[in-house]
């Protein structure tokens, strides 16, 4: 059946191992996705002579990039979970907590939902007939009017969390791939070319085993916090503590920071405490993970034969608030005493906070910037940047941290701000 076009509702985004693509439980959705969009690059070379002006051919030196960009909605940690990050759960304090990015930095390590080598994983975005949600069919595939557009060896370079007033909390991630694979038709029981190439065939050969998408089911992914279910995170629901604590064992938990020794805003939860002062009231924060990367290539291969994490890694945290009350505190002192690292929560509840949904956690974060804004008619505004490293695969101390369903959540003071008279 010919299709006069494509809209969101008749397709979807899948991931899964690239080695393992025979079993349907082997396949991942991604729920909520806002937004999805892909594009190659081919890089050329002229091959010139003399004797003639134009060039006699136009060589591929350097291996294609397949660039994949999608964001969606924050729920639980489901979504995280199947794009091969490392999602704690549990009650806490967590003695065993492990980063955001363990499975990412250690290709041996089975925490993540995919297990070993989750780091590299194929993308797929399946499509069906003209008309049909994608969600109410029996399966996504096994039709000659589905296809798939698949990404292979994919690797995240970046990841960001945003929020607002007024908008649900979000996630864009960056891919980036060695192919892209069109099928139209994947009515073959048979299953259809692997989009990932084989790393060590020095032709650029692709993986062998087909994948077989049959049985592959799509739904709204019923997400579920405290028996309820889940479509987004509100405004409302979430909350930023900057003095964290509560969330890792005793001997690698937080040690209050309280305000900030330059001086300035005071911050939600800085180690305050129920007080006269009122903290800043936030209107939207970005957390963001940069993950660059460098193909690793040879010769005698067209293709790279891994993409391996540029370091450190350095990750940072913005917020914007409007401005209340200051603090003490004097800029020069960062000289003989630095600026104290501290950990910072952004957690978020289901509706009206019944029930923890899930929770990120920067260790040893340090403030960066501070920007004040004041104009005729406008609130004064405050501006803050905090920024710490991804650390190791085993290190507790430093890097992201994603706690979900916490089933005792630890509480600030500041978790509904309201100034004591």
């Amino acid at each position: 059946m010919a299709r006069d076009r494509i809209i969101y509702q008749s397709e979807n985004l899948f991931t899964s191992k690239i080695g393992s693509t025979g079993t349907a439980a082997n396949f991942k959705e991604i729920n909520r996705v806002q937004d999805i969009s892909y594009n190659l690059e081919v890089s050329r070379t002229d091959v010139n002579e003399f004797g003639q002006l134009a060039a006699i051919s136009r060589e591929v030196t350097e291996p294609p990039t397949v660039s994949l960009d999608f964001s969606y909605l924050v729920t639980d940690g489901t979504q995280e979970g199947n794009l091969g990050f490392d999602i704690n759960t549990g009650a806490l304090p967590n003695a065993t907590a492990v980063p955001m990015t363990k499975s990412m930095l250690d290709p041996t390590s089975t925490t993540s939902s995919h297990g070993a080598n989750a780091d590299e994983l194929n993308y797929y975005i399946v499509t069906t007939k003209e008309g049909n949600d994608l969600h109410h069919n029996t399966k996504v595939v096994g039709h000659a009017d589905s296809g798939c557009i698949a990404v292979g060896n994919g690797f995240i370079t970046s990841y960001s969390l945003s929020g607002a007033v007024g908008d649900f909390v979000s996630a864009s991630v960056s891919v980036e791939g060695s192919n892209i694979l069109f099928k139209d038709d994947l009515s073959d029981a048979a299953g259809f070319d692997n989009p990932a190439i084989d790393t060590s065939s020095s032709t650029g050969s692709k993986l062998s085993n087909k994948v077989v998408m049959t049985g592959v089911t799509s739904s709204d992914g019923n997400i579920q916090v405290g028996g309820t279910e889940i479509a987004a995170i509100r405004p409302g629901d979430v909350t930023i503590d900057f003095d964290a604590s509560g969330y890792f064992s005793a001997k690698s938990g937080a040690k209050p920071a309280g305000g900030l020794n330059v001086g300035g805003p005071v911050l939600p939860g800085a180690g305050f405490g129920p007080g006269t002062k009122t903290p800043i009231h936030l209107q939207n924060f970005s957390l963001d993970v940069p993950v660059g990367r460098t193909p690793m290539t040879r010769l005698g291969n067209h293709f790279p034969f891994a993409r391996k994490i540029d370091f450190p890694v350095s990750m940072s945290l913005s917020v914007s608030a409007l401005m209340t009350d200051i603090t003490d505190g004097d800029l020069s002192d960062l000289i003989c005493n630095a600026e104290q690292k501290r950990d910072i929560a952004i957690k978020m509840t289901d509706r009206c906070g019944s029930n923890h949904a899930i929770t990120y956690v920067m260790r040893n974060a340090i403030l960066d910037t501070e920007s004040f804004s004041s104009s005729i008619g406008d609130n004064k505004t405050v501006d803050l940047t905090f920024s710490a490293q991804v650390g190791g695969a085993n290190d507790t101390d430093n890097g992201i941290f994603a706690f979900s369903e916490a089933t005792n959540r630890p509480t600030s003071a500041f978790d509904t701000p309201t100034k004591t008279p």
